[in-house]
């Protein structure tokens, strides 16, 4: 039953298939769910399987088109289940990979039948090595172009947070490209020579590129829109801080005043101490009086008065929470980042800190800052937090505790660093949340 002729046919016919699979899974090499041993293993296991099926039809003379459909299904959900990314992105790349393999495929066999077969002879996908290799030309003229363009749409879709978008995006070219299927399907020689197979095929070409056209460019107004969202949310939250800094300092003045129209009482009472002698008295009153003008005076953290009063009003948050907050921040004498963006970063590193510690305050919650300077210009922050629970992530992103979907106070910190040049890690180790931001603006 399988003779050479038979085992080399069907093993040119899987090579003439294997790169369009492997397009799907090239631009997301190095995010696999799985180690990519693993990743191999089942994949040529599922090669071996496909290259027994697609042998046994050559050897029995069945159609080996159901068979496609079916190799596409159980590579579309190992590619699913492998790839570390959201379904409906995932979904729609695939799409577009299959789309791409659709129309290749299509004007190969169109050329195929056209110009290497005679009147009359039947037409077989899974034929000879020769004639199974030839429709690999349009593929190979093709693919580096496909290549570009599905890293750009990639890079797009990938960047772009529509979690109810990409639930349903991907429906479009799905059911146009089974629309054109569907009139595409049979493969013998009039209906496939004829100019409508190929015209159906371009259009298809045609649609699917002005589809993704129109989405990806949408994508990129989308990741503006975002990042002008996010822009507002962090003026909005510095300019909550500012209004909880100005109370605050209402009320020290307030304070301050009376402590100045009571300070006559006060030389007073020690004018009578030293008139009487007790110095004991003296001395007791003084230490009391020093302690409570010691508590008028709020505490400066660092000497930038932004960034001062971000770290002020997180400590005193912590401090109401029974929080340990404790902090070594030194700052280079020019400092080369714009103030909203370093007041938004401390705001949100030490924002997920605190909340982290309100919600599960353990034994003995803390907070703990430092900075550093590396050279001149780059500057390196780290807060920890303890955190009983480790954090939730989905394709490398922290979900917000707050809300459904990613944390923005994360995202808004990559994003950060990403403008002047730096990197982040954020890791949980052993009740601990370490946040790490090293930041190098150029000059």
């Amino acid at each position: 039953m399988f003779t050479p002729s038979v085992l080399l046919s069907s093993f040119s016919y899987m090579i003439e298939l294997l790169p369009f699979h492997l397009l799907a899974y090239y631009s997301f090499r190095g995010q696999f769910r799985f180690p990519l041993r693993v990743v191999l293993s089942v994949n040529g296991f599922f090669l071996s399987v496909q290259f027994f099926l697609y042998s046994y039809q050559y050897s029995t003379g069945g159609d080996i088109r159901t068979l496609d459909i079916l190799v596409a299904l159980i590579s579309m959900i190992t590619y699913l289940a492998f790839v570390k990314a959201d379904i409906g992105k995932l979904l729609f790349i695939y799409t577009l990979v299959v789309d791409y393999t659709m129309i290749v495929r299509g004007i190969a066999i169109f050329l195929e039948i056209r110009f290497f077969m005679e009147s009359g002879e039947t037409y077989y996908l899974l034929d000879t090595p020769f004639k199974t290799l030839l429709r690999m030309i349009p593929f190979v003229i093709t693919s580096p172009f496909m290549l570009i363009f599905l890293n750009i749409t990639k890079e797009r879709v990938l960047q772009t947070h529509a979690p109810q978008l990409w639930r349903t995006v991907w429906l479009i070219p799905a059911h146009t490209s089974f629309i054109v299927l569907l009139f595409t399907w049979d493969l013998n020689m009039i209906h496939v020579s004829g100019l409508a197979f190929l015209l159906a095929r371009v259009c298809l070409l045609i649609t699917i590129f002005i589809v993704y056209y129109v989405l990806v460019s949408s994508l990129k107004s989308l990741k503006l829109q975002g990042e002008a969202e996010e822009r507002a949310r962090n003026q909005e939250q510095i300019m909550a801080m500012q209004r909880a800094q100005y109370s605050m300092l209402q009320k020290q003045m307030e304070e301050t005043r009376h402590a100045r129209h009571d300070l006559k009482q006060h030389l007073n009472v020690i004018q009578g101490c030293l008139e009487s002698g007790d110095v004991a008295q003296l001395k007791d009153y003084i230490t009391k009086y020093g302690q409570k003008l010691s508590a008028l005076s709020p505490r400066t953290y660092c000497s930038n008065y932004a960034v001062d009063a971000v770290i002020r009003h997180y400590g005193e948050r912590a401090q109401e929470h029974g929080i340990r907050f404790d902090s070594h921040i030194v700052f280079p004498s020019q400092l080369w980042i714009d103030e909203p963006d370093i007041c938004i970063l401390f705001s949100n590193l030490l924002e997920n800190a605190v909340d982290a510690c309100i919600a599960e305050p353990g034994e003995s919650p803390f907070i703990r800052i430092r900075t550093r300077v590396a050279g001149e210009r780059a500057i390196s922050i780290t807060v920890d937090n303890s955190c009983l629970n480790p954090p939730v992530m989905k394709d490398g992103f922290f979900l917000s505790s707050k809300h459904s979907g990613k944390g923005t106070g994360t995202i808004s910190i990559r994003n950060i660093a990403a403008q002047y040049n730096g990197i982040v890690d954020f890791k949980y180790k052993s009740g601990v949340f370490y946040a790490s931001v090293f930041l190098n603006p150029y000059t």
